[in-house]
């Protein structure tokens, strides 16, 4: 599944690309088995940044998941984080 991240960042020197490049990140569920780095995309007009996650079998539905997703980003220049969207 792919979930998509929308990012308020700080520095106006620093774009998506470089935080996507830099920064540290986890996806916590008992369901997330493993996540790619993170990736500049555009979800609905929005830049955001997006992670592929691998799911073990049991997963709950997409918009149950997607509100227990604990989600941790960190770069100096990132302020906050949001979930957007999990799609498949």
């Amino acid at each position: 599944m792919k979930l998509y991240l929308a990012l308020d960042i700080s520095d106006d020197d620093v774009d998506l690309t470089e935080v996507a490049q830099q920064c540290g990140f986890d996806v916590r569920h008992s369901a997330v088995l493993d996540l790619t780095a993170p990736v500049v995309a555009v979800y609905h007009d929005i830049e955001c940044l997006m992670l592929e996650l691998q799911l073990g079998q049991g997963a709950p539905a997409a918009d149950i998941l997607l509100a227990e997703l604990e989600v941790v980003l960190s770069h100096p220049s990132v302020s906050a984080v949001r979930k957007l969207a999990l799609e498949l």
